[in-house]
C-alpha cells in the first residue's frame, strides 16, 4: 500500500506564503541590482555606450551609437534635430514614388556641415544621412588626420538613390538604394587635392590602405550594413553603407 502524506491545510498555507515571500524578495533584490548598475553606469560609462542616453554627433562612436542612430531615424523630427544641433545644413527632398517599389520618403539632401559629397546630389533618408554625418565626424576625419596628416574635404560616391533591385538584377530583393537608404562610397578627396580611391588603394600596405581599412571598420560601428572589397567582387571599388536589414560588416 502506497504511503500518503497527511493533509495539513495550515502547513500547506504556510509553505505557499513563504514561497511567495521568497519570490517577492528575489524580485526586490533583482531591481535593487538593476538600479545600482544603472546608477554606476550613469556616472562611470560614457554616453556613447549607453542606449538610453541621447545621441550626439559630437560624441565618439560607442557601443550604442549604431542602435541610437537607427532609433533616431525612426523619428523624423528627432533625426533632423540632432543633425541641426551639430551644425549640419540640409534641404528637404519632396516625397515621390517611382515604378513598383521605389520611393523617396523622409529624405534630405546634405548641404554643409561635413565634407562635401561629390557629386553633391545625393538624397538620403534621414537615418542614413545621420549615420553618414557621425561616420564623417568621428571616424573619417580622425583617421585622415592620424594616418594621412590632413583632413578630408570631399567624399566621392557612386550614388545614393537608384530605382533598382540588388546588383541591378531583373528579379530578386529590392536594393536599399531604391529607398535612398544607402550610399556607395568610392573615395576621399584630401585637403591637398589627393584622392584616396577604394578601387586603387584598398590593397596598399601603406597609410592610404590603412586609412581605408580604418574607415571601413569604423563604418561597421555606425551603419547596420557595411560592405567593402572584402565582401565580394561587386564591391571591389566602393563601400556600400546602409541603415536597414541585418547587421553585416565585411
Amino acid at each position: 500500500m502506497r504511503y500518503r502524506v497527511p493533509h495539513n491545510p495550515r502547513i500547506e498555507h504556510e509553505v505557499r506564503h513563504r514561497a511567495r515571500l521568497a519570490r517577492y524578495a528575489g524580485l526586490v533584490i533583482l531591481w535593487l541590482i538593476v538600479l545600482l548598475m544603472t546608477f554606476v553606469a550613469e556616472r562611470k560609462i560614457p554616453d556613447q555606450h549607453l542606449p538610453w542616453k541621447p545621441l550626439s554627433v559630437v560624441d565618439p562612436v560607442g557601443l550604442a551609437t549604431r542602435v541610437k542612430a537607427a532609433q533616431a531615424g525612426a523619428d523624423p523630427k528627432l533625426c533632423r534635430g540632432i543633425m541641426a544641433k551639430a551644425g549640419v545644413v540640409y534641404a528637404e527632398v519632396p516625397e515621390r514614388t517611382e515604378g513598383e517599389f521605389c520611393e523617396l520618403r523622409d529624405a534630405v539632401q546634405l548641404r554643409s556641415g561635413l565634407a562635401r559629397l561629390e557629386p553633391a546630389e545625393a538624397p538620403l533618408v534621414c537615418k542614413e544621412a545621420l549615420a553618414l554625418t557621425i561616420w564623417e565626424r568621428q571616424v573619417v576625419q580622425p583617421a585622415a588626420d592620424e594616418l594621412l596628416g590632413q583632413g578630408v574635404v570631399g567624399i566621392e560616391h557612386f550614388g545614393s538613390y537608384a530605382c533598382r533591385r540588388m546588383y541591378g538584377q531583373k528579379d530578386g530583393p529590392v536594393s536599399e538604394h531604391a529607398r535612398a537608404d544607402a550610399i556607395d562610397i568610392a573615395g576621399f578627396r584630401l585637403t591637398d587635392g589627393q584622392v584616396i580611391s577604394i578601387a586603387s588603394d584598398w590593397t596598399d600596405p601603406g597609410p592610404r590602405g590603412q586609412f581605408l581599412r580604418r574607415v571601413r571598420d569604423g563604418a561597421c560601428r555606425v551603419f547596420l550594413t557595411t560592405l567593402s572589397p572584402d565582401y565580394n567582387a561587386e564591391h571591389r571599388d566602393h563601400f556600400h553603407l546602409d541603415m536597414s536589414g541585418w547587421t553585416t560588416c565585411s
